[in-house]
Protein backbone atom coordinates (compact mmCIF):
# COMPACT_ATOMS: atom_id res chain seq x y z
CA UNK A 1 0.00 0.00 0.00
CA UNK A 2 2.81 2.77 0.84
CA UNK A 3 4.56 1.78 -2.34
CA UNK A 4 1.46 2.11 -4.04
CA UNK A 5 0.45 5.65 -2.71
CA UNK A 6 4.08 6.48 -2.93
CA UNK A 7 4.55 6.19 -6.44
CA UNK A 8 0.75 7.73 -6.97
CA UNK A 9 1.64 10.99 -5.13
CA UNK A 10 4.83 10.90 -7.37
CA UNK A 11 2.86 10.51 -10.61
CA UNK A 12 1.01 13.11 -9.97
CA UNK A 13 3.13 15.89 -8.62
CA UNK A 14 5.58 15.20 -11.98
CA UNK A 15 2.34 15.47 -14.18
CA UNK A 16 1.34 18.86 -12.95
CA UNK A 17 2.70 22.14 -14.91
CA UNK A 18 3.63 23.85 -12.10
CA UNK A 19 6.37 20.52 -10.40
CA UNK A 20 6.76 18.61 -13.93
CA UNK A 21 10.59 20.11 -14.06
CA UNK A 22 11.92 19.55 -10.55
CA UNK A 23 14.55 16.97 -9.59
CA UNK A 24 12.58 13.83 -9.27
CA UNK A 25 14.86 12.59 -6.32
CA UNK A 26 13.46 15.68 -4.41
CA UNK A 27 9.82 14.87 -5.02
CA UNK A 28 10.61 11.75 -4.56
CA UNK A 29 12.47 12.65 -0.97
CA UNK A 30 9.50 14.67 0.17
CA UNK A 31 6.82 12.32 -0.78
CA UNK A 32 8.31 9.57 1.16
CA UNK A 33 8.93 11.52 4.28
CA UNK A 34 4.84 12.65 4.20
CA UNK A 35 3.40 9.32 3.91
CA UNK A 36 5.23 8.85 6.88
CA UNK A 37 3.73 10.91 8.60
CA UNK A 38 0.19 11.53 6.89
CA UNK A 39 -2.25 9.31 4.74
CA UNK A 40 -2.42 10.07 1.34
CA UNK A 41 -4.71 12.88 0.42
CA UNK A 42 -2.80 14.79 3.68
CA UNK A 43 0.87 13.40 2.44
CA UNK A 44 0.12 14.40 -1.35
CA UNK A 45 -1.17 18.30 0.01
CA UNK A 46 1.68 18.68 2.22
CA UNK A 47 4.26 17.43 -0.17
CA UNK A 48 3.26 19.76 -2.81
CA UNK A 49 3.35 22.77 -0.30
CA UNK A 50 7.02 21.82 0.74
CA UNK A 51 7.94 21.85 -2.82
CA UNK A 52 6.33 25.48 -3.30
CA UNK A 53 7.87 26.40 -0.82
CA UNK A 54 11.51 25.41 -1.85
CA UNK A 55 10.69 26.33 -5.06
CA UNK A 56 7.89 28.13 -6.40
CA UNK A 57 7.66 30.77 -3.78
CA UNK A 58 10.72 32.48 -4.79
CA UNK A 59 9.27 33.46 -8.27
CA UNK A 60 6.32 35.39 -8.86
CA UNK A 61 5.42 32.90 -11.42
CA UNK A 62 7.30 30.11 -12.84
CA UNK A 63 9.70 31.86 -15.69
CA UNK A 64 9.31 30.46 -19.25
CA UNK A 65 13.89 29.83 -19.50
CA UNK A 66 13.16 29.43 -22.88
CA UNK A 67 11.57 32.75 -23.83
CA UNK A 68 13.88 34.61 -21.59
CA UNK A 69 17.16 33.14 -22.59
CA UNK A 70 15.74 34.24 -26.51
CA UNK A 71 15.44 37.53 -25.39
CA UNK A 72 19.21 37.24 -23.94
CA UNK A 73 20.36 36.61 -27.04
CA UNK A 74 18.23 38.27 -29.49
CA UNK A 75 20.55 41.02 -31.41
CA UNK A 76 23.09 40.50 -29.55
CA UNK A 77 26.62 40.09 -30.92
CA UNK A 78 28.69 38.63 -27.98
CA UNK A 79 32.11 38.56 -29.62
CA UNK A 80 31.99 42.11 -30.14
CA UNK A 81 29.80 43.02 -26.32
CA UNK A 82 32.16 44.47 -23.43
CA UNK A 83 31.49 43.13 -20.28
CA UNK A 84 29.12 46.11 -19.22
CA UNK A 85 26.86 44.97 -22.05
CA UNK A 86 26.94 42.25 -20.93
CA UNK A 87 26.23 42.55 -17.05
CA UNK A 88 23.13 45.16 -18.29
CA UNK A 89 21.34 42.01 -19.52
CA UNK A 90 22.46 39.53 -17.01
CA UNK A 91 21.11 42.09 -14.52
CA UNK A 92 18.09 41.90 -15.81
CA UNK A 93 16.99 38.31 -15.68
CA UNK A 94 19.07 38.78 -12.17
CA UNK A 95 15.66 40.92 -10.84
CA UNK A 96 13.17 37.85 -11.96
CA UNK A 97 14.41 35.98 -8.68
CA UNK A 98 13.66 37.52 -5.49
CA UNK A 99 17.10 36.57 -3.94
CA UNK A 100 19.41 37.85 -6.91
CA UNK A 101 17.50 40.62 -7.02
CA UNK A 102 18.20 41.40 -3.46
CA UNK A 103 21.59 41.76 -4.14
CA UNK A 104 22.18 43.74 -6.86
CA UNK A 105 23.04 46.62 -5.75
CA UNK A 106 25.87 45.39 -4.17
CA UNK A 107 27.24 43.01 -6.36
CA UNK A 108 29.88 45.35 -6.59
CA UNK A 109 31.26 44.83 -3.28
CA UNK A 110 29.24 41.22 -2.23
CA UNK A 111 32.03 39.65 -3.90
CA UNK A 112 35.14 41.98 -3.00
CA UNK A 113 34.37 41.07 0.45
CA UNK A 114 33.71 37.48 0.52
CA UNK A 115 37.00 36.67 -0.95
CA UNK A 116 38.72 39.34 0.85
CA UNK A 117 38.70 36.50 3.65
CA UNK A 118 38.82 33.76 1.39
CA UNK A 119 41.32 34.52 -0.97
CA UNK A 120 40.39 34.06 -4.64
CA UNK A 121 38.83 30.80 -5.03
CA UNK A 122 40.38 28.15 -7.65
CA UNK A 123 37.19 25.75 -7.33
CA UNK A 124 33.24 26.87 -6.37
CA UNK A 125 30.04 24.76 -5.63
CA UNK A 126 26.83 26.68 -5.64
CA UNK A 127 24.34 25.31 -3.87
CA UNK A 128 20.70 25.60 -4.86
CA UNK A 129 22.39 28.23 -7.26
CA UNK A 130 19.07 29.48 -8.69
CA UNK A 131 20.44 32.66 -10.68
CA UNK A 132 23.29 33.40 -8.82
CA UNK A 133 25.84 31.64 -11.29
CA UNK A 134 24.90 34.51 -13.67
CA UNK A 135 26.73 37.02 -10.97
CA UNK A 136 29.92 35.22 -12.26
CA UNK A 137 31.23 37.98 -13.97
CA UNK A 138 31.02 40.12 -10.57
CA UNK A 139 33.19 38.03 -8.50
CA UNK A 140 36.26 39.19 -10.35
CA UNK A 141 37.88 35.43 -10.70
CA UNK A 142 40.63 33.90 -13.09
CA UNK A 143 39.36 31.96 -16.28
CA UNK A 144 40.48 29.07 -14.89
CA UNK A 145 38.35 28.53 -12.31
CA UNK A 146 35.96 25.68 -12.02
CA UNK A 147 32.39 26.68 -10.76
CA UNK A 148 29.51 23.87 -10.61
CA UNK A 149 26.42 25.22 -9.40
CA UNK A 150 23.22 22.88 -8.83
CA UNK A 151 19.69 23.15 -7.98
CA UNK A 152 16.82 21.31 -8.16
CA UNK A 153 14.69 22.65 -11.58
CA UNK A 154 15.86 21.27 -15.20
CA UNK A 155 14.48 24.45 -17.33
CA UNK A 156 16.62 26.42 -14.80
CA UNK A 157 19.31 24.24 -15.74
CA UNK A 158 18.86 24.37 -19.25
CA UNK A 159 18.64 28.01 -18.94
CA UNK A 160 21.89 28.64 -17.01
CA UNK A 161 23.94 25.79 -19.07
CA UNK A 162 22.60 27.97 -22.24
CA UNK A 163 23.45 31.30 -21.34
CA UNK A 164 27.02 30.08 -20.18
CA UNK A 165 27.62 28.45 -23.46
CA UNK A 166 26.33 31.69 -25.35
CA UNK A 167 28.93 34.00 -23.42
CA UNK A 168 31.67 30.96 -23.49
CA UNK A 169 32.10 30.40 -19.82
CA UNK A 170 33.26 27.10 -20.52
CA UNK A 171 34.81 27.04 -16.59
CA UNK A 172 31.10 27.18 -15.20
CA UNK A 173 28.39 24.27 -15.17
CA UNK A 174 25.20 23.53 -13.78
CA UNK A 175 23.66 20.32 -12.69
CA UNK A 176 20.37 18.93 -11.46
CA UNK A 177 21.33 18.08 -7.60
CA UNK A 178 19.93 18.37 -4.55
CA UNK A 179 22.44 19.06 -1.44
CA UNK A 180 19.81 17.34 1.45
CA UNK A 181 20.09 13.88 -0.15
CA UNK A 182 22.96 13.79 -3.31
CA UNK A 183 26.41 12.88 -2.22
CA UNK A 184 28.52 15.06 -4.36
CA UNK A 185 32.10 14.41 -6.41
CA UNK A 186 34.09 17.75 -5.83
CA UNK A 187 36.67 19.85 -7.16
CA UNK A 188 39.91 19.31 -6.22
CA UNK A 189 42.62 16.51 -6.71
CA UNK A 190 41.70 16.34 -2.32
CA UNK A 191 38.50 16.30 -3.24
CA UNK A 192 37.88 19.53 -1.33
CA UNK A 193 36.47 23.04 -3.27
CA UNK A 194 37.63 26.28 -2.01
CA UNK A 195 34.19 27.84 -1.47
CA UNK A 196 31.24 26.51 -1.17
CA UNK A 197 28.23 29.04 -1.80
CA UNK A 198 24.46 28.07 0.39
CA UNK A 199 23.20 31.77 0.21
CA UNK A 200 19.74 31.62 1.66
CA UNK A 201 19.35 27.81 1.80
CA UNK A 202 19.51 26.44 5.44
CA UNK A 203 15.76 27.94 6.06
CA UNK A 204 14.83 26.22 2.86
CA UNK A 205 16.41 23.28 4.32
CA UNK A 206 14.66 23.30 7.37
CA UNK A 207 11.18 23.20 6.17
CA UNK A 208 11.78 20.11 4.55
CA UNK A 209 14.11 18.18 7.80
CA UNK A 210 13.56 20.24 11.00
CA UNK A 211 17.14 20.18 12.12
CA UNK A 212 18.81 18.79 9.40
CA UNK A 213 20.93 22.12 8.54
CA UNK A 214 23.99 20.91 11.00
CA UNK A 215 24.85 17.71 9.29
CA UNK A 216 24.37 18.91 5.98
CA UNK A 217 27.03 21.37 6.69
CA UNK A 218 29.18 18.83 8.08
CA UNK A 219 29.00 16.88 5.23
CA UNK A 220 30.30 19.71 2.74
CA UNK A 221 33.92 19.27 1.88
CA UNK A 222 35.43 22.97 1.64
CA UNK A 223 37.67 25.28 2.72
CA UNK A 224 35.02 28.04 3.19
CA UNK A 225 31.45 28.11 3.85
CA UNK A 226 29.65 30.86 2.71
CA UNK A 227 26.31 30.85 4.62
CA UNK A 228 23.55 33.66 4.23
CA UNK A 229 20.06 34.09 5.52
CA UNK A 230 17.20 36.35 4.63
CA UNK A 231 16.03 39.40 6.83
CA UNK A 232 12.58 38.98 5.44
CA UNK A 233 10.25 36.56 4.48
CA UNK A 234 8.81 36.69 1.19
CA UNK A 235 5.82 38.34 2.05
CA UNK A 236 8.27 41.33 3.41
CA UNK A 237 8.10 40.90 7.09
CA UNK A 238 11.37 40.86 8.98
CA UNK A 239 12.56 37.85 9.92
CA UNK A 240 14.29 37.23 13.61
Amino acid sequence: MFNDDFNDIVQNIIRSKKYKGLYKKTIEHNVKRCLEKYGKKQAERRARKILHQIWSAYYDNKPDFRRIYKSFIDNFEINNATESEIKERIIKILSIQSSTYERIPILDNFYKQIFAITGKPSSIIDHACGLNPLTYLWMNLDSDVKYQAYDIESDLIWFLNSIFKFCRLDNIEAKLGDVLIDEFGYIDEFGYADVVFMLKLLPILEQQEKGCSINVMKRLKCKYLIVSFPIKSLSGSEKG
